[in-house]
């Protein structure tokens, strides 16, 4: 689970996003994110529409438009990070349309991503069922989300694992160690709390895979019609005044 994102508080701003943002740009978990874009995105067809929530620096989004294959955009709460990751695209030569925004009003019309994907995000939404709401609206017929984010079962033999592959100092090991082990897996759910949400959710099910630290959540979108392959960005999404709280560490 190295490719994936633990961020330490809601809404990183400024020194701090950037801190993160170093820390998690290692070549390691660079490598990891391309892998994990690749394994994502199989299956999908050519111009397929890929939307990530919370994507932080963009580090995923940007292995996903590396691949050439899709229309690739983000959407988080934090400008720092939306600046970040549009800079991190322009280094890396690739489009990505990353937009400052809210996982429940999304700047996109009903029907617009064969795919979206949240990282280490889901477990620090306020309003988590509405949160799922709006990723089932902007879902084309047939589409799946993918959320992955730490699981609260997670021992702290797991998490001393995969902190070890993160490659970085041991100030900043033993600071992700600390977080992930405390305040972090307490918000996190378990396997039977994703059920549950999920059955109460447009969704009405999931599948559920541990992975690592964490849990793999797939979500898939049935019986109803799909929009165009890309999204028209200047729509507006439901009007519910809510606020996408940042992902931990």
């Amino acid at each position: 689970m190295n490719g994936k994102k633990f961020k330490l508080v809601p809404e990183m701003e400024g020194i701090l996003a950037r801190w993160y943002a170093r820390q998690r740009g290692t070549q390691s978990q660079i490598e990891a994110w391309r892998k994990q874009a690749a394994r994502l995105t199989e299956g999908l067809p050519n111009d397929a529409a890929v939307l990530e929530v919370a994507p932080g620096p963009g580090y995923l989004a940007i292995e996903m438009a590396r691949l050439g294959r899709f229309y690739v955009a983000g959407v988080d709460i934090s400008r720092t990070f939306v600046e970040i990751a549009r800079e991190n695209a322009r280094h890396a030569g690739v489009n990505v349309e990353f937009r400052h925004g809210d996982v429940v009003k999304m700047p996109w019309e009903t029907g617009s991503f064969h795919l979206i994907v949240c990282q280490a995000a889901f477990k620090n939404f306020s309003r988590p069922l509405i949160a799922l709401e709006e990723m089932h609206r902007v879902l084309r017929s047939d589409g799946t989300a993918v959320i992955e984010d730490l699981s609260r079962n997670a021992s702290r033999a797991d998490i001393d694992r995969e902190v070890r592959g993160m490659n970085v100092s041991m100030l900043n090991a033993l600071v992700i160690k600390l977080t992930l082990k405390t305040m972090l897996r307490r918000r996190a759910y378990s396997p039977a709390q994703f059920e549950r949400l999920a059955a109460e959710s447009p969704f009405r099910a999931c599948e559920i895979r541990k992975d690592g630290i964490g849990l793999e959540v797939r979500l898939r979108k049935t019986g109803l019609q799909g929009g165009s392959s890309k999204p028209d960005a200047t729509a507006t999404a439901d009007a519910r005044d809510l606020r996408l709280h940042r992902p931990s560490f």
